[in-house]
């Protein structure tokens, strides 16, 4: 009774246990045995679990995602049931198929410190795709803003869907309006100080008559419990008497029927030996036809495997012969982009030769003009020459005025609030960083300082990387990057992903900024 009583309490905790919010790891593929950054968010809406995943990994210094709508379930063992319900954004460079899904299997570990969802993931086999295996290892992490799933829902429009992130959203709206109620409260503050100074000896001499009757009360309390625990014992020990005597008794009455029992096996023996000869020429023949059927059922065993064998190497080459094709129209598409950068330069020099050749020929004419005046009027000359100053003279205002109307790379920088998105330690002389947009393209353009220094100017994020090594000198130990955002956009704020490679360590930092904030990333050097 004590087990199952442990049991049950167990189960019922397990059941009790909050899988909401977001799970982050890994997700590695037995097929290709890459690891792929994956993450999770579980929502619980009327009972029901529904969320998002996000799969994202970075080839050819490119980033590439894919986010999905996720259906949750709990078996009845425990086991969390995570499946595919539809893709709503990607960037892949071939459309995948529609008709693949990806079921996940896991178990969760509330054990630790941090909560742990654990187990194998698989797809559906399809007339074009052989089935995919591998598994997947997450944790549940609280400041869920560091992630990539949820700043990409917040593009999308969908974060809100999450009964975490609206719960947040909702706590932060309380508290601000908490603060203006409490600016209220401390204006009447004082009023009320006035009128409660003239009660304070009122109340305290209620609050001693209370505190006495209080203190009697409890002692006829703890008297009555201790009376009342009494009472319990003794039925206790009453019911664990009477169970014990009913316990004896049955028994001797179990003990009594396995005599008499006995008794009857000893009549029947023979007969069951009679009849356990005559069945054992049958189990005999039978044995004889389960082994000419096992070593059928062997050879054909056999030739199963060597078809799943012959299966895996065709599917193998099938994905090598994708990712070559992969690889050769990125290669023809960057040839193509620089053939295109070429004509447009060439294009540029044609125009600048024209404006050249048209500016000469209007000072000839000018010239010209001015000769021809000359015979009939000796001050046109000194006219046409002044007019043509005067045309030099606009254009270099024009000059001037333009140049002093462009604006510098972080001009304000200085007059907005930096907030400090994430510490990173480092141990290397020097560090390797590399920029993308964090989720849909849409036109975000950064400029990043290092100590107040800039280190790259106006620079637009997509997805594939912006690169910068940094060199870091031995009596440096802490170091601040800020991402100063010179335009928010199609879709406000500024977001993107910093990737630092510190030797074969590898860092990722969200970061999100506007027009009023900067976003920093400190840097301290790790002590040996």
């Amino acid at each position: 009774m004590i087990a199952l009583f442990t049991f049950i309490s167990v189960a019922a905790h397990a059941q009790e246990t909050d899988i909401t919010g977001l799970w982050k790891g890994i997700l590695y593929n037995d097929t290709t045995q890459m690891d792929y950054q994956y993450e999770i968010g579980i929502s619980k809406e009327k009972g029901k679990y529904l969320g998002f995943s996000h799969t994202w990994f970075i080839l050819d210094d490119k980033q590439y995602y894919g986010v999905k709508k996720v259906k949750i379930k709990i078996a009845d063992d425990g086991k969390i049931i995570v499946e595919d319900d539809g893709l709503i954004s990607n960037n892949y460079p071939v459309p995948p198929s529609k008709n693949v899904r990806q079921l996940n299997v896991l178990s969760l570990d509330a054990s630790g410190p941090v909560m742990t969802l654990t187990g194998p993931f698989s797809t559906n086999r399809t007339k074009e795709y052989h089935s995919l295996t591998g598994s997947i290892t997450l944790q549940r992490k609280n400041d869920f803003w560091q992630s990539a799933l949820i700043p990409h829902l917040e593009e999308l429009g969908k974060s809100s869907e999450l009964s975490f992130v609206r719960i947040d959203k909702e706590e932060k709206n309380r508290l601000a309006v908490n603060t203006m109620a409490a600016d209220d409260a401390n204006n009447d503050r004082y009023k009320k100080q006035q009128v409660e100074s003239s009660k304070a000896d009122e109340i305290s001499k209620k609050e001693t008559v209370a505190k006495a009757l209080a203190e009697e009360k409890a002692a006829s309390m703890v008297l009555a419990k201790e009376k009342v625990e009494k009472q319990a014992l003794e039925q206790q020990l009453k019911a664990e008497a009477a169970t014990a005597k009913r316990e004896l008794a049955a028994q001797l009455a179990a003990e009594t029927a396995a005599a008499a029992a006995e008794t009857a096996k000893a009549t029947e023996r023979k007969k069951e030996e009679e009849a356990q000869a005559k069945e054992a020429a049958v189990l005999a023949k039978q044995a004889t036809d389960a082994k000419n059927a096992a070593e059928k059922a062997s050879a054909k065993e056999a030739v199963a495997q060597q078809k799943m064998e012959v299966e895996k190497i065709k599917q193998a080459r099938a994905i090598e012969k994708q990712e070559a094709e992969f690889v050769k129209k990125e290669e023809s598409r960057k040839a193509a982009l620089a053939k295109k950068a070429a004509a447009e330069a060439e294009q540029k020099y044609i125009q600048a030769t024209a404006a050249l050749a048209e500016k000469e020929a209007a000072i000839k004419k000018a010239d010209t003009e001015s000769a021809v005046a000359t015979a009939s009027n000796t001050k046109k000359p000194e006219e046409n020459k002044n007019k043509v100053n005067s045309t030099l003279q606009k254009e270099e205002v024009n000059k001037q005025t333009s140049a002093t109307t462009s604006i510098a790379a972080a001009a304000q920088v200085n007059e907005r609030q930096t907030i400090l998105q994430q510490t990173v330690g480092f141990s290397s002389d020097s560090l390797l960083l590399s920029l993308y947009d964090n989720g849909e393209v849409d036109g975000d353009t950064v400029s990043v300082l290092l100590n107040g220094t800039i280190i790259l100017e106006k620079q637009g994020l997509s997805t594939v990387a912006i690169k910068k090594t940094i060199y870091i000198p031995a009596n440096t130990d802490r170091m601040e990057l800020v991402m100063y955002a010179e335009s928010l956009g199609s879709i406000p704020p500024n977001t993107g992903l910093l990737v630092i490679r510190d030797g074969k360590k590898l860092y990722e930092v969200r970061f999100s900024g506007d027009l009023q904030k900067n976003a920093s990333i400190v840097f301290n050097r790790k002590k040996e």
